[in-house]
């Protein structure tokens, strides 16, 4: 399975540790195509390269991948701008927030069928059931 994982990073990094821990787990049921997205050095990393081209390369895998996860905690242009698109490409979107730093999402996920959202209070609720997660259709 592939997976883009989908995370604020210009919007926050207050989840960062968390999607250090999702991505690890993750990579145990498929490839995760931008790890990226947890490393610590991703803000200067990206000035490397055009905005552009950084673009295309997340579209890319966005298209690629069989699965689109996301940590909707913080809110984030980027990541609802993921999210919009994988669900006009009928991409699988499983998205999860700590409802104990954000009771509601925006109603654009929550009132979204064809997003599967699940709350939790500690991520390793979602790490120990993250198989059946994954699996569960």
């Amino acid at each position: 399975m592939k997976i883009y994982f989908s995370g604020s990073i210009y919007g926050g990094r207050q989840k960062l540790n968390t999607y250090k821990i999702l991505i690890k787990d993750l990579q145990k049921f498929g490839e995760v195509l931008n790890p990226e997205v947890a490393d610590d050095t991703i803000l200067e990393d990206e000035q490397r390269g055009s905005d552009e081209m950084i673009f295309k390369n997340l579209e890319k895998e966005m298209n690629e991948a069989d699965l689109i996860f996301g940590e909707f905690t913080i809110p984030s242009l980027g990541v609802g701008y993921e999210i919009g698109y994988a669900d006009s490409h009928n991409k699988k979107i499983i998205g999860i927030y700590d409802k104990t730093i954000a009771p509601k999402i925006s109603t654009m996920f929550r009132g979204n069928a064809r997003l599967k959202i699940i709350p939790y209070t500690n991520i390793e609720e979602i790490i120990n059931n993250l198989e059946n997660i994954l699996k569960e259709e």
